[in-house]
């Protein structure tokens, strides 16, 4: 199994901390980055291969993650475009490596280590974490559960019956991957680049058949001042690498 993780874009909502940094690169507690809660979870359960797409001040990334995890293995895709496109280009430049099962995951992640456990040994190929609990909000991902009980729609508008607030934290296939691709590749031909990944796959959601991985474990997305202090306070009182 390999990790594919999206760390491409500016992250202006975090201006000043990303005028000389990636956003992956901001300290959350002890020393520890975006990047590391990532890389320490993935590498505590095995998975040592990760492919990164990379954009916005790609080389202190690359330095940082090469410097620090001596034993894992990097490759690095640079999107020149990163100011102008959105993930789904950068999913597309990174295609060719996309060969086997996978953990797909954006930069800007953090999360129990729990959580990360439990989804790359989860019996199920093709899976999303979903928390049934939380509030839903304007700004995050959410998931639009079919009546199948596979996830059917993933997006920031979507709202309605059955929808759940979910993180862009995957378990994928190999199959399933290339199919996500091939159709990403049409939004491509159209010039569609400025689009999430996600707007392809909800096209192609009955040929997937992704499950949510219901839990309420630890997980956000730090988009903006606002969550940058949220997870310092919840990391003040809990050690994600610990659980």
């Amino acid at each position: 199994m390999i990790a594919f993780i999206l760390s491409a874009g500016a992250g202006t909502r975090l201006k000043p901390n990303t005028l000389n940094k990636h956003k992956c690169l901001i300290e959350i507690f002890d020393n520890k980055k975006i990047i590391d809660i990532e890389l320490i979870s993935l590498r505590d359960n095995g998975v040592k291969d990760v492919i990164i797409a990379v954009g916005h001040f790609k080389e202190k990334i690359e330095t940082y993650v090469k410097s620090n995890y001596p034993n894992m293995n990097f490759i690095f895709v640079n999107n020149k475009k990163y100011a102008s496109t959105n993930c789904i280009y950068s999913m597309w430049l990174c295609r060719k490596y996309l060969n086997e099962d996978m953990i797909f995951l954006t930069g800007d992640l953090i999360f129990e280590s729990k959580v990360m456990k439990d989804m790359i040994h989860s019996e199920f190929s093709n899976i999303m974490y979903v928390n049934p609990e939380a509030r839903i909000n304007k700004k995050n991902f959410k998931v639009k559960i079919g009546n199948n009980d596979f996830i059917e729609e993933i997006g920031v508008n979507v709202f309605g019956e059955n929808t759940k607030m979910a993180y862009p934290l995957y378990k994928l296939s190999k199959s399933s991957m290339k199919i996500w691709i091939k159709e990403i590749d049409n939004y491509i031909q159209q010039d569609k680049t400025n689009l999430y990944g996600e707007d392809a796959f909800n096209n192609i959601s009955d040929k997937i058949n992704l499950m949510p991985m219901y839990t309420t474990d630890f997980c956000m997305e730090i988009d903006d001042h606002k969550d940058l202090l949220e997870a310092k306070k919840y990391y003040k009182k809990n050690d994600p690498l610990l659980n």
